[in-house]
């Protein structure tokens, strides 16, 4: 019987050979996708019926172009519910301070038989039915080339795999407090560390967040070039200058007849959240933006509904994350009504356009505080009420986040004298450490949490 260590590489050397072949056209997919510039001008060859457009990504692999984002605490039954649904897309990440639970997405993936290699040896040149495409993210804090390899390994661990469908370098690089300490390298040596690790399939695609034109010309000049660019893409923030160099390097590659180097644009919070979240809105303005509410009347459809359809008819692949059963099933039912060519340029004219940001009021009280795991155990993290801390009552605290290793960041957004208790994670762990937010100590604060539990 093989080890689990003599088992992985068998697994490598078979995908490197499958990859060879591919790239010498041997390989053919039979589910071949209309090319980005139908999806672009010839939107009704996709959107007449249920089906899901699709994209044939270079190594001929042919996916959805509607996904499951799984920021926002989208964890295992959230998308064991989206498998079932009928999503074979799942974006994920490292960063569990972003609201990302990879090794949940694994195990989901993993116990619904989803992986790659459940799915292997192909069948018909494509993996069959049930194949889920997981995409990985490597937070910018590991930018470098040990460092990215060292993350690829944590992303084979944690998705339960001998390999990888697509890694994406998370940001181009750090800035603000967003990593602890300035990382071993840049974008270029965790390439390098991508390009080798694609070399050796272990990853099957490579590809970058938050690209522009700069970037995009670097990363065309690399020996592997990207295969996915992910930017943020909605109806007021269109994209639209590296989506059109991104559009003619397709139709060139299509007029010569090629799929290997191909681009696949991502948007992320394609429904607006990044106005609502970073952008100091007081309400999400795309789902609340009339020209989109007028047009969903007019279909019986939802605001998401006419977001996600008109995306992906300008050629762009979606992610919406949804811890709704109920949304996920809607979401990925954009394609019962049809979307006029007026309809499509009313939605292309808002680009540019966000109604006017209504000032926040700021609480005095409130406070921006960020938790550093600091322990070497996993920690759970509730919000305590009043008078709660010592009565003997674990009913009334309110699970508020986790960090499930030593480094891990919990960011929220507190308030004058509200108290956190940290316990070590599985129901009622241990009590490890009380923090009581003051005020007084400033607007923004960081907080390093460690075991006390000798003292509490």
């Amino acid at each position: 019987m093989m080890t689990s260590r003599y088992l992985r590489r068998y697994y490598q050397v078979v995908l490197l050979l499958l990859s060879v072949i591919c790239r010498l056209k041997i390989c053919h997919s039979k589910l071949q996708s209309p090319p980005l510039s139908n999806v672009a001008n010839h939107p009704d060859e996709t959107s007449n019926s249920n089906m899901l457009p699709t994209f044939t990504l270079s190594n001929n692999i042919t996916i959805p172009m509607v996904g499951l984002g799984s920021a926002s605490g989208v964890s295992y039954p959230h998308v064991v519910t989206a498998i079932e649904a009928g999503y074979r897309f799942v974006d994920t990440a490292q960063s569990h301070s972003w609201g990302y639970r990879e090794e949940e997405v694994g195990r989901a993936v993993f116990d619904k038989k989803g992986r790659w290699e459940d799915h292997f040896p192909i069948q018909n040149d494509h993996p069959s039915e049930g194949y889920v495409f997981v995409q990985t993210k490597i937070h910018p804090k590991d930018l470098g080339y040990q460092a990215t390899r060292k993350a690829i390994d944590v992303s084979l661990q944690r998705l339960q795999s001998s390999s990888l469908d697509s890694v994406l370098i998370h940001k181009p690089h750090c800035w603000g407090d967003i990593c602890p300490q300035p990382p071993e390298g840049t974008w270029h040596d965790s390439w390098e560390a991508l390009q080798e690790a694609y070399d050796a399939g272990i990853v099957r695609l490579i590809g970058i967040c938050d690209v522009d034109l700069g970037l995009l010309t670097q990363l065309r000049q690399k020996r592997v070039h990207p295969t996915i660019i992910q930017n943020w893409f909605d109806p007021f923030h269109q994209d639209k200058k590296v989506r059109e160099k991104i559009y003619l390097i397709n139709e060139q590659l299509e007029k010569e007849g090629k799929t290997e180097g191909r681009i696949l644009y991502q948007g992320y919070s394609s429904l607006g959240t990044q106005w609502f979240h970073h952008k100091g809105y007081t309400e999400n303005p795309v789902l609340n933006n009339p020209t989109l509410k007028t047009i969903a009347e007019k279909y019986g459809a939802t605001v998401p509904q006419v977001v996600i359809q008109w995306a992906t008819r300008n050629g762009v692949m979606v992610l919406p994350a949804s811890r709704s059963k109920s949304h996920q099933i809607s979401n990925l039912n954009s394609f019962f009504f049809s979307l006029t060519e007026k309809d499509m340029r009313a939605i292309n004219d808002l680009d540019g356009n966000p109604p006017p940001s209504p000032k926040k009021e700021v609480d005095p009280n409130q406070v921006h505080v960020q938790f550093v795991n600091r322990a070497e155990l996993p920690v759970d993290v509730y919000w305590v009420p009043d008078g709660k801390l010592n009565d003997g009552s674990f009913s009334d605290h309110v699970h508020v986040g986790d960090m499930k290793a030593h480094g891990d960041i919990l960011k929220l957004t507190s308030y004058h004298g509200h108290t956190f208790l940290f316990r070590e994670a599985g129901g009622k762990g241990k009590k490890m450490y009380v923090h009581v937010v003051d005020r007084a100590l400033g607007g923004k604060q960081n907080h390093d949490i460690e075991d006390q539990s000798d003292e509490l």
